[in-house]
């Protein structure tokens, strides 16, 4: 990759990238679930994505909740829409956090080079990222949960995670809004 070509950087100094792979390899894990084993047969995918499975997976675990918020008030045709819109979504997601975890590994030195084409993946990857920490933090899957001082001295380690991201994918946002 070309100086020209990167248009952001990541500080990966002081650990920084190891964190960060740590955390979208954590997340990518949680994604996997929402689908079926076998990604290359067509039947089996469809069955998968049709099944109860998904939208039983969401409703149990906050952070897919969080992430796959429910996009219709009638809880029937919202469950019905989760059907049909999470596989997509949750290979987009995969797909966004594996050009991460690539570009972090192709890293020669402490700063990670992002280019144009890896801009929005590491975006939808941060916001993923600070999302679901933002539910460990306050223990709310609520898009409106706020975090209190209360939330972030219970638990110190996920305050200090959620404000890393929220700065991380802040200054990603930056770049972003910059381009022509």
């Amino acid at each position: 990759m070309s100086t020209e070509e990167i248009i952001w950087e990541f500080d990966g100094g002081d650990g920084r990238t190891d964190v960060l792979m740590a955390l979208v390899s954590q997340q990518l894990r949680v994604l996997e679930e929402l689908l079926p084993e076998d990604q290359e047969d067509p039947m089996a995918r469809l069955a998968a994505e049709m099944s109860e499975r998904p939208v039983e997976l969401l409703d149990s675990n906050p952070v897919l909740a969080r992430l796959f918020p429910a996009a219709l008030k009638d809880s029937a045709e919202a469950d019905q829409f989760r059907r049909d819109a999470i596989g997509q979504q949750a290979r987009s997601r995969l797909d966004a956090g594996r050009t991460v975890l690539s570009d972090c590994a192709v890293a020669d030195d402490e700063m990670v080079g992002v280019t144009l084409e890896h801009l929005d993946a590491w975006i939808t990857t941060l916001g993923a990222l600070r999302a679901a920490w933002t539910v460990e933090l306050t223990g709310s899957a609520e898009r409106t949960a706020r975090v209190t001082r209360a939330d972030m001295r219970s638990n110190p380690t996920a305050a200090t995670v959620c404000d890393w991201l929220g700065w991380v994918l802040e200054d990603a946002l930056g770049a972003h809004m910059l381009l022509p």
